[in-house]
């Protein structure tokens, strides 16, 4: 049980975060007084939230793009190491073909995954299929490169969101 004085809500100081903004008359126009304080006009306030929900936009599609290439580049690395794996166990080491199957099966764990995190941000089922069976189909060490490349692009922009955001919000 809690008694301690430190726990009581008189002792709480208010929290002042989610408190809707005060609108007050300020010259021409109505000034909006954040809860941090510095007004200002509600046409300014209201064009900040529209740019804020526009980066919020721009930020979730780029880290969905991000994720459906992270996607496409496992399911790249599952069909390969399978049909690695496919060709290891024709009369070659039993230990090697076992770990050839370790690893494809492995890799197709990492890439369903991939693909499950994708479908949960949002990408479409359809698009998903896509890009995993162009992955699958593979044939060259580019083709898995490019892949690769196009993913790592991706994760790129999202960091670059992320630091463009906070250098913005924080100065």
């Amino acid at each position: 049980m809690l008694s301690s004085p430190q726990f009581c809500r008189p002792n709480n100081p208010p929290n002042i975060q989610f408190r809707p903004p005060a609108v007050t008359p300020g010259g021409n126009a109505l000034t909006v007084t954040a809860a941090g304080g510095g007004g200002k006009t509600v046409g300014r306030w209201l064009k900040d939230r529209r740019e804020k929900k526009k980066e919020e936009v721009r930020a979730h599609n780029a880290q969905l793009h991000a994720a459906i290439s992270v996607a496409g580049v496992a399911a790249a690395v599952a069909a390969s190491a399978a049909a690695t794996a496919a060709t290891s166990g024709a009369g070659k080491d039993e230990q090697m073909a076992k770990t050839d199957m370790a690893v494809a099966s492995a890799a197709t764990l990492v890439a369903a995954q991939c693909v499950e995190a994708a479908e949960a941000m949002g990408a479409e089922r359809e698009h998903l299929a896509s890009v995993v069976n162009s992955a699958v189909n593979v044939r060259s060490a580019g083709d898995i490169m490019t892949l690769t490349a196009a993913a790592a692009t991706g994760m790129f922009v999202v960091l670059y969101l992320i630091v463009i955001n906070y250098v913005y919000h924080n100065g």
